[in-house]
């Protein structure tokens, strides 16, 4: 691992210890036993270490690379797979390198945002991936209809944002309470969700 991204993770690992973005040089320099010079010498100032952290924590973690989910069997298993392998994305963690270990996306995004660094970047990415989810499902969708595995008297845009809004129900409720049992959540109201959309 290179001297920068040892930076970034070690000083992302202190900030959720102490639960707040009010740290020191001298306190980034005693986690990463770096001088002050070696740290100044990748990054200008505190500011620009959390933009690396936000860049690589949420930023880069927001994206959903939609190439990995696999896609099989029935309408309602693709767009079921789909939901959950986006909620999995959020809830299995974020590894950080340096030190083995899993961290919950959960509290990088509350105390990130909360302190104020949920700049237009971070912003402008949840909304695209929001599209992006949408644009994903809207396939799946009209797919379901030419099938005739989704009923047709429901506009497409209406069905996908149905599913859209149940998916965020439960990702809000996971970052609110994060140690309940979210397939389960999950499961409960998806079928809930299809049963109102099937092809009748």
């Amino acid at each position: 691992m290179n001297t920068k991204d040892l930076i970034v993770e070690k000083t992302l690992k202190l900030i959720l210890e102490k639960g707040t973005i009010d740290i020191s040089i001298s306190e980034i320099r005693n986690c990463t036993g770096l001088t002050t010079g070696g740290i100044y010498y990748h990054f200008s100032d505190k500011s620009d270490i959390f933009e690396a952290i936000l860049q690589k924590y949420m930023v880069d973690y927001i994206k959903i690379d939609f190439d990995k989910i696999i896609l099989e069997g029935s309408t309602k298993d693709k767009i079921h797979d789909t939901l959950l392998y986006i909620l999995h994305h959020y809830i299995n963690g974020i590894e950080i390198e340096s030190i083995n270990e899993k961290i919950n996306y959960n509290s990088v995004i509350l105390l990130l945002t909360s302190t104020g660094y949920a700049h237009d970047e971070v912003n402008g990415m949840i909304l695209q991936t929001g599209n992006d989810i949408k644009l994903f499902l809207t396939d799946l969708v009209e797919e379901g209809k030419r099938k005739n595995e989704i009923r047709k008297d429901f506009s497409t845009e209406n069905i996908v944002e149905s599913l859209h809004n149940m998916y965020m129900g439960i990702q809000y409720f996971w970052l609110s309470l994060p140690n309940n049992d979210f397939d389960f959540i999950f499961e409960k109201n998806f079928e809930m969700t299809w049963q109102a959309i099937e092809y009748q």
